[in-house]
């Protein structure tokens, strides 16, 4: 297991003691915590939009004009709000 940081830069400090002075959070541990899943989420969220991105390089021509691609893209990801 990876060892827990056990100091941070002065700046870094100050901002998390003020986000949880406003009580925007509990702790620092919380702020620390909800800042680590963000970054999970969003190197997963990358990781499959490369992916997406490679298999679509890889891939014929679909005979779709890019407004009929925008278009499906649109259609399909309506509820998809994560």
């Amino acid at each position: 297991m990876a060892q827990k940081p056990t100091s941070l830069a002065e700046p870094a400090r100050e901002w998390i003691a003020q986000r949880v002075a406003t009580g925007a959070w509990p702790s620092s541990e919380a702020y620390l915590n909800e800042l680590v899943e963000r970054d999970r989420i969003d190197t997963e969220r990358q990781a499959a939009l490369n992916a997406a991105l490679d298999e679509g390089d890889a891939s014929e021509d679909c005979g779709l004009s890019i407004e009929e691609i925008f278009a499906e893209a649109r259609k399909r990801n309506l509820g998809a709000k994560a």
